[in-house]
């Protein structure tokens, strides 16, 4: 298992299952998952309580699907960095997100390497963001 307890993380998608799939992966990876959403209105509550460091965002949800929560989400986090969670394949769909600034996706269905791989690409950026802010901190 890896040391990737400093890196938190937040799961949205409405399907229980995938849910808990996305759950057990991160954390046999050693991920902090910090909280879990089933809609685009708790994953927007959720994320600006709980600051994670990465948000995994389904994109076909009840009530506020992922493009608008992405973008509520972008509007009060600028620097959280997300990843689409999707079966869609649709161009618009995927233009429409990469517009909006995330960090990658994961197509489903997905095994655990292929999360891990995007996850652990993702938590490489953070940790740059991170040693970034302390060494501008650090000059001022």
């Amino acid at each position: 298992m890896a040391d990737n307890k400093d890196i938190s993380v937040l799961i949205v998608d409405d399907n229980d299952m995938t849910r808990e799939t996305l759950r057990v992966i991160l954390r046999h990876d050693g991920y902090s998952v910090v909280g879990e959403a089933l809609d685009g209105d708790s994953a927007l509550e959720m994320a600006t309580r709980l600051h994670p460091d990465i948000i995994l965002l389904d994109v076909v949800m009840p009530k506020v699907n992922g493009v608008e929560a992405l973008k509520s989400i972008r509007m009060v986090m600028q620097d959280v960095f997300v990843l689409m969670v999707t079966a869609s394949t649709d161009q618009a769909t995927i233009s429409e997100v990469v517009k909006s600034g995330i960090s990658g996706y994961i197509i489903k269905p997905f095994n655990a390497k292929k999360v891990l791989d995007t996850v652990q690409m993702v938590a490489l950026k953070v940790r740059a963001a991170r040693s970034a802010k302390l060494g501008g901190a650090a000059s001022t």
